[in-house]
């Protein structure tokens, strides 16, 4: 699964520039053989100075012989439930380019205008990218700050 992630997303430079924290949890979906996959973080986090519970969503991909078919919307509508009701997540928690945001948007994902900043060898940074939150009650996203209180996923 690594080398397929590793393919998905090295091409782009904020990904080789960043050290990036280990999953504890990896999800997949097979038909018979593995058709899309995704890592999970499960980490507490600061929004707006309060600690929030998240399932970090991480290297969601699709092999390409399945690409097209719905199986990476299939995996997390499938899975994200575990993610509150076994996890004890509050909220979930992505980082992504702006081309997937309508993805997930379509799932329920909302953008987070917030500064994101996160853990490096050498120091804080702020993240560049996209955040996007997901959170079980459907209220919308507002908060100001999120330090992720390690490395990103």
């Amino acid at each position: 699964m690594k080398s397929a992630a590793s393919a998905e997303f090295d091409q782009f430079a904020i990904v080789r520039e960043t050290d990036w924290a280990r999953p504890d949890w990896t999800w997949l979906i097979a038909s018979p053989e593995p058709a899309a996959f995704y890592h999970l973080v499960e980490r507490t986090v600061r929004m707006d100075g309060a600690e929030i519970r998240v399932a970090g969503l991480n290297n969601l991909v699709t092999l390409p012989a399945h690409r097209g078919r719905g199986a990476a919307s299939e995996l997390l509508r499938r899975t994200q439930p575990h993610w509150f009701d076994k996890l004890g997540a509050q909220m979930g928690l992505l980082l992504c380019a702006d081309a997937l945001l309508p993805f997930y948007t379509r799932l329920g994902w909302q953008r987070s205008h917030a500064t994101v900043t996160f853990a490096q060898p050498r120091g804080a940074r702020a993240w560049a990218a996209n955040c996007m939150l997901l959170d079980p009650s459907r209220r919308p996203a507002s908060c100001r700050e999120i330090d992720l209180c390690g490395l990103p996923w």
